[in-house]
């Protein structure tokens, strides 16, 4: 189980690499500026770094799912095993199911602060 919870708790590393991997590929896109035209301040901003904005955005919610999902799982079964070990075979049933479902809207927002 440790090392299942060390392992998930990488998410948050990833997720900053994935999104500094996709600034970083919009940035180095390329642009398409017409001659003579004044680049904005904050730079221009090719086809392929709307694309890869629009990705982003699209898949926002799948990357979220991702920590979320492996919480519930690992939390599951934790207490799936804390059940087994005190011999309440149908607790461990109970708790195996509830912590098995796809992650509601609610635990997707997060943590509440």
């Amino acid at each position: 189980m440790n090392k299942t919870a060390e392992a998930g708790g990488k998410f948050e590393e990833e997720f900053t690499s994935y999104g500094e991997g996709l600034v970083g590929s919009a940035t180095s896109a390329g642009t398409m500026v017409l001659g003579g035209t004044e680049i904005p301040e904050g730079g221009a901003f090719g086809p392929v770094a709307q694309a890869l904005q629009e990705f982003q955005q699209r898949t926002e919610n799948d990357v979220k799912f991702l920590p979320v999902r492996t919480g519930k799982s690992i939390t599951g079964a934790r207490l799936a095993t804390q059940e087994y070990l005190k011999g309440d075979l149908e607790m461990a049933k109970n708790k195996q199911e509830e912590y098995s479902k796809a992650p509601t809207p609610e635990e997707m927002k997060g943590p509440k602060k």
